[in-house]
């Protein structure tokens, strides 16, 4: 199952209004210390909720997806309209449940992401694009987002794994990697994104990367959000069928032959 590489990869840089990621900051600080925060950094206030109450900082992450500026960050305008000319696509299909918000802390690498791609993640249509946007500066100093395009021809096969903690305790979610065979080809071909703040880079669903594995000392905070094509004739034909919970059952159904391994229950 081979395809052209393609058009896999576009940076747009600033893209966001600098107005909107300094209020998603700003939100986030407020949630860390609604009390107010008596400090700016928001590395700092992360580091005080974490040593103090870790379930707490938990809650902001969860919550912090719930709120209105999230919303507005994953339907930015500017967002919409470029995610649309790399989909190609009038209308999108944009699930909530696959725009999440992360907090990769320094020094958790067991938090970290192998090398995969998103379509056994989310199986939106065949041209789906992922945005990556990070609400402060990522690059090789906390753990940046990293790409391997000339290994993107095709859909891997994957092995599906449940999370383990940093003691090695399995976690109740699972991640569908690249089949840890695999892993070491595409070391050669990496590259690391360097972003700012708003910038967004936009990547095809085959794109294998990896992210997650930041050796700080800088925490990193960034906004992921998937659109694909609303009524491109694969999705229609399994009614909009995609991931809805932490199962891959659908891209399992589509493609048996590209399960390498998954762990039982």
């Amino acid at each position: 199952m081979t395809e052209p590489a393609g058009d896999l990869l576009r940076l747009h840089p600033r893209l966001m209004p600098a107005a909107l990621i300094e209020e998603a900051v700003e939100t986030l600080r407020e949630m860390l210390a609604p009390e107010g925060p008596g400090e700016a950094d928001l590395d700092t206030l992360v580091d005080r909720l974490r040593a103090a109450d870790r379930a707490r900082l938990g809650a902001v992450y969860d919550a912090f997806r719930e709120t209105l500026v999230f919303l507005r960050l994953v339907t930015e305008p500017a967002l919409v309209a470029a995610a649309r000319d790399m989909v190609g696509a009038e209308r999108l299909h944009a699930p909530v449940q696959h725009a999440v918000f992360r907090m990769d802390l320094a020094g958790e690498a067991w938090r970290g992401f192998q090398w995969h791609q998103d379509a056994p993640y989310n199986v939106l249509s065949g041209q789906f694009v992922t945005a990556w946007l990070p609400l402060t500066p990522a690059g090789a100093h906390n753990g940046s987002i990293e790409v391997a395009p000339n290994a993107s021809d095709r859909l891997w096969p994957v092995d599906i794994r449940y999370k383990r903690d940093g003691e090695g305790r399995r976690l109740a979610t699972r991640d569908a990697f690249i089949a840890e065979g695999l892993q070491a080809r595409f070391e050669t071909d990496a590259r690391t994104l360097e972003l700012a703040a708003g910038d967004v880079v936009l990547f095809h669903n085959r794109l294998v990367h990896r992210s997650g594995r930041n050796p700080g000392p800088r925490h990193r905070y960034s906004v992921q959000v998937r659109f694909g094509d609303l009524l491109a004739p694969d999705i229609l034909d399994r009614a909009w069928r995609n991931r809805r919970v932490d199962g891959f059952d659908t891209f399992k159904q589509l493609h048996p032959e590209l399960i390498a391994f998954e762990e039982p229950a």
